[in-house]
């Protein structure tokens, strides 16, 4: 009786006070740790945004797409002054509430609410995103898109009402635009669902499935076009795997697939003697020449010591979950907090792809699309180097996985 009158409110509480624990803390984190200089990737983010509020996003002369449109149309409205900028700043903290939302929502109608509490903490005061969660980066923004995605996409697999499928469309198709490395994924996964298409009773929620994707992806060529327009490619997502190609196969002594800024090469006294004379070379190539050059020596690394990039690839595991080994660098004492967040989430994560291939019939055909669409996302990310503001992202995806299974299959309590 006392469940049928609990009213909305009482059942999401727990995941209420979260959100709003989430919005405060990096709202706060926001604006003391604003400044009128711009760090790590904001200068650029803040150009691209500066240029479309001029009507292009790159020039004909130099088409030099880093990072993909999404995140810079947000800061539109707020490149223009440091004050305006606060205010993206703040976005980041309704980006990162939103997320927490979202994760507490789906995994607690897989698992629970006490599994769903633990996930959406883990998410929202993840060390990476609270170190990162105030600057104009796009982490906050894609763990936005990427919950809402797997919540409208978790829907609409159940639901089959088409507004869930149009909102899993705009929510993968924004996180696309954002993090440009997941129309790769995109098409992966697409490949994915047409191979489970063997398996007839998921025939239905994979059709499904393959309309997001499709819907996704349209949503996406007009960037795709723009992209070939400019650089006369076709599919171009990016125009920087060469230099992340370059940085993962390099192994001199010291090496191991860590990636250098330019400044870095110039001014490192371990990297400069090796690296600037190539690299000052490469800059004065236009991009897209910059690109084969940087390719063409990324091949050549591999042909003259295979082995060695085998090793910078293994240490790029390590690299993505907990942020160490760094070439030539000392290691920082954060990694101690990654690896007390990420270890047992990779070990439990382990465990719960064990299981679930035992029991495969009991997990349901949503989840096993995520943890392919996690898969294929973390398996490319450790063929550039690896950084462990990329893992984050997945971790709503690895937990709705390990919470469906464990709390099906392992009967493993966990208190709120």
């Amino acid at each position: 009786m006392s469940s049928l009158s609990a009213t909305p409110s009482s059942i999401h509480r727990p995941g209420i006070l979260l959100v709003l624990a989430t919005l405060l803390i990096y709202g706060v984190l926001s604006i003391l740790r604003h400044s009128d200089q711009p760090i790590w990737d904001e200068a650029r983010y803040l150009e691209y945004a500066r240029n479309l509020t001029h009507g292009f996003y790159v020039t004909d002369e130099e088409p030099n797409f880093v990072n993909g449109p999404g995140y810079p149309i947000v800061l539109m409205p707020f490149c223009e002054s440091a004050s305006a900028a606060l205010g993206a700043r703040l976005l980041n903290a309704f980006f990162m509430a939103g997320a927490v939302g979202f994760v507490w929502l789906t995994v607690r109608h897989y698992a629970g609410a006490a599994w769903a509490f633990a996930g959406a903490a883990l998410t929202g005061f993840h060390p990476t995103l609270l170190w990162m969660g105030f600057a104009l980066m796009s982490e906050p923004m894609s763990t936005f898109t990427l919950t809402g995605f797997v919540w409208s996409f978790a829907h609409a697999l159940r639901d089959r009402r088409w507004s869930w499928t149009l909102a899993a469309v705009l929510f993968l198709g924004w996180l696309i635009l954002t993090r440009v490395f997941f129309g790769h994924v995109l098409m992966a996964t697409a490949v994915l669902c047409l191979a489970l298409l063997i398996i007839k009773e998921w025939r239905p929620a994979l059709g499904r499935a393959l309309v997001i994707l499709a819907g996704a992806f349209l949503f996406c060529t007009p960037y795709l076009a723009y992209t070939q327009a400019k650089t006369g490619q076709f599919l171009c997502w990016s125009t920087n795997s060469g230099e992340l190609l370059y940085w993962m196969s390099s192994h001199h002594e010291g090496e191991n697939g860590h990636w250098f800024g330019k400044a870095d090469v110039r001014s490192l006294p371990e990297v400069a003697p090796l690296h600037d004379a190539f690299y000052q070379d490469v800059l004065k190539h236009p991009i897209l020449e910059r690109e084969e050059m940087l390719k063409a020596a990324a091949l050549a690394n591999f042909k003259a010591n295979p082995a060695r990039v085998g090793y910078n690839w293994v240490c790029n595991l390590s690299r993505l979950a907990f942020g160490f080994p760094r070439s030539h660098q000392p290691e920082e004492l954060r990694t101690i907090l990654l690896i007390g967040f990420n270890g047992p989430v990779i070990f439990m994560a382990i465990i719960a792809g064990v299981m679930g291939a035992w029991y495969w019939r009991t997990v349901p055909v949503e989840v096993w699309i995520l943890m392919g669409f996690a898969a294929f996302y973390l398996g490319g990310s450790t063929l550039a180097p690896s950084l462990p503001r990329y893992f984050v992202l997945m971790i709503p995806i690895l937990w709705l996985g390990i919470a469906q299974v464990w709390s099906r299959h392992l009967k493993v309590t966990v208190t709120a």
